[in-house]
């Protein structure tokens, strides 16, 4: 064994194999990662790093546990001292999240990204941060339970589609300025920003025979239904889905080139259905309260009613993430809308898009007992709030 690896014991630490594997994790997710790039990158020998840690996943792990509780502290400090979040009169220089992120970027995007094995669960991760330590809550309203696990759904996809703008953008602003400029959304946020005026195609749209329509819906429910028979997505084949949905084999590849396509166009129509949905006949902020209200209980009743994609939203049975193309895609009907927002439109549409599925995310699980009706009243509540009490616990 070359001396390079010969180091006192008492210098061969845990936070050196975790720091090794963070900065491995700049070039190349983990499944591209061995135990001895590893262990060379922390000046360990192989068998010091399995003194601690069974493999490389075992490292991850410990890893996202300690950013768990740093992302918390974070947020903590940040709001111990305060009594209230004025979003007329910011008394926060950066967005605690952000800067937490921005001093953790490579966890982070290795964390967003959802091809890499085993995927971080970015929700349960936000979850467990949001659910503990700090409540930020309406200041005049005491909030119900069910108000409470919302708005902890709410925040952690707002504060994930604002991480992937950050890096989507080349993180070219900095923390301070990307947190400007999402104080500056929020005090103007209103509740009909989740509604849209319907958009012109810019090319004359082409009509689409119904049989080709009728094929294409035969292939995506033939696809949900049997993922939710064998619950195992790895083990979906063409031929299992055009068996199931009764279509020749060569008819599927007239209409997608494979599984993952197919997958695609299945998310993409979801997606249509709910821009659908949140889609008004007349201008968003002629909208009242009540018929705000309304569209909510069509939504929630829609996720209730109907089988789709989003229903594996959360990783289940080994299905790959759906929520970054579904990001894009309701980011794109934001950023087609006639409306004015100072703090820049890309921003808009990211922070409503990561709302709308913050809020899908919580029907589809606890939310899933409640009716829509009940659902719509309780949510509605804050699309439109410029003050919060903070709670700390």
């Amino acid at each position: 064994m070359s001396s390079h690896y010969e180091k006192p014991s008492k210098e061969i630490t845990p936070s050196k194999i975790k720091s090794a594997l963070l900065s491995l994790l700049r070039e190349k997710d983990i499944r591209h990662i061995t135990s001895t790039e590893i262990a060379e990158q922390a000046s360990v020998s192989r068998g010091a790093l399995y003194n601690y840690y069974e493999d490389k996943f075992d490292i991850l792990e410990e890893i996202v546990e300690e950013q768990k509780e740093g992302l918390r502290k974070a947020i903590y400090d940040s709001l111990k001292d305060l009594d209230y979040i004025n979003l007329k009169k910011i008394n926060l220089q950066v967005l605690p999240a952000l800067s937490y992120v921005a001093d953790h970027v490579p966890f982070f995007r290795n964390m967003l990204n959802r091809s890499n094995i085993p995927y971080i669960n970015f929700h349960s991760f936000f979850i467990e941060v949001f659910n503990t330590e700090v409540m930020l809550t309406p200041e005049k309203t005491d909030l119900s339970d069910t108000s409470k696990d919302m708005y902890v759904h709410y925040r952690t996809l707002y504060t994930y589609a604002i991480i992937l703008y950050w890096f989507k953008e080349g993180m070219k602003s900095s923390p301070e300025l990307i947190s400007q400029q999402y104080w500056e959304l929020v005090s103007q946020k209103r509740y009909y920003w989740i509604f849209g005026s319907s958009i012109k195609p810019k090319n004359k749209e082409v009509r689409i025979d119904r049989r080709v329509i009728r094929t294409r819906q035969a292939l995506q429910v033939a696809m949900i239904d049997l993922i939710m028979e064998q619950e195992d997505y790895s083990k979906l084949t063409i031929s299992d889905i055009t068996r199931r949905s009764d279509i020749r084999r060569a008819t599927f590849y007239d209409h997608y080139s494979s599984i993952e396509d197919l997958f695609k166009a299945t998310i993409h129509k979801t997606c249509s259905d709910i821009i659908g949905i949140l889609t008004l006949d007349t201008k968003p902020e002629t909208y009242t309260i009540a018929q705000a209200e309304d569209v909510l209980i069509q939504l929630f009743s829609y996720l209730s009613e109907h089988r789709s994609i989003i229903h594996f939203i959360n990783g289940k049975y080994g299905v790959p993430d759906s929520i970054p193309e579904i990001l894009n895609v309701l980011s794109d009907f934001y950023l087609s809308q006639q409306i004015d927002i100072h703090a820049g439109k890309d921003m808009y549409a990211y922070y409503v898009s990561g709302l709308i599925v913050g809020l899908i995310l919580y029907r589809l699980q606890e939310g899933k007992n409640h009716s829509p009706h009940y659902l719509a009243k309780e949510f509605i509540q804050f699309l439109d709030l410029k003050k919060y009490k903070v709670h700390m616990f």
